[in-house]
């Protein structure tokens, strides 16, 4: 289980969860050659990094809210896309 100190009880876990967002990171073309190094670089950054799709230049995993601006100051990301659901109706569904 991955909770952090201070976050003793399984709402206080649940809220610190829910802070976290899937975001892919698109490298520059002319920085794909390092993008294992940038990789490392945004993990040092607290991204929770999944995959590499090297030959697409994105970087795929999850992060806090807050921290998503840390990314913006490794040099060879040109943008920075977060998955946001969405609720249509009354269904509670997100799509």
């Amino acid at each position: 289980m991955d909770w952090r100190p201070g976050l003793r009880s399984k709402t206080q876990r649940e809220s610190y969860a829910m802070n976290r967002v899937n975001v892919a990171v698109a490298v520059a073309e002319d920085a794909r050659g390092r993008i294992h190094e940038i990789a490392a670089a945004c993990r040092a950054l607290g991204l929770h990094h999944d995959a590499t799709l090297a030959q697409v230049g994105v970087l795929t995993g999850s992060m806090e809210c807050d921290d998503l601006v840390k990314l913006w100051a490794v040099p060879g990301v040109l943008a920075i896309e977060v998955e946001c659901g969405f609720r249509w109706g009354t269904t509670g569904r997100t799509h």
